[in-house]
């Protein structure tokens, strides 16, 4: 029968590292009070040193980043959408406004070619 490992939360190494790193407890002493071995204190000393003693993101933050990511491309995308729709609008009312039957001072010339 194998032992099953232990884990502890990333803030309690960081705490148990920075007491040691202050001089509030001697390594020997977080290794009795924490229950935990000289070994594994050192190592997290050395990681957080390296600056590598940081939490990995969980599944759920993992998912949420990427929903957020997928939403923010959907966001993008409608806005593409929305701005072509306005650019067509826009060029709708323009040749609306060309096209007009309407005889006005700014078309006279147009429409006085063809009349007899």
């Amino acid at each position: 029968m194998s032992k099953k490992r232990r884990s502890f939360p990333i803030e309690l190494k960081q705490h148990i590292v920075r007491q040691i790193e202050t001089g509030e407890l001697s390594l020997s002493g977080a290794s009795r009070q924490y229950e935990v071995s000289a070994t594994a204190i050192i190592r997290w000393r050395e990681k957080s040193r390296a600056g590598s003693l940081t939490g990995k993101p969980s599944a759920t933050e993992k998912a949420l980043e990427k929903e957020v990511r997928e939403l923010k491309e959907k966001v993008g995308d409608l806005t593409m959408q929305i701005d072509l729709l306005k650019k067509v609008e826009a060029y709708g009312l323009r040749l609306k406004k060309l096209d007009s039957s309407m005889i006005t001072g700014l078309n006279w010339g147009q429409f006085r070619k063809g009349a007899r």
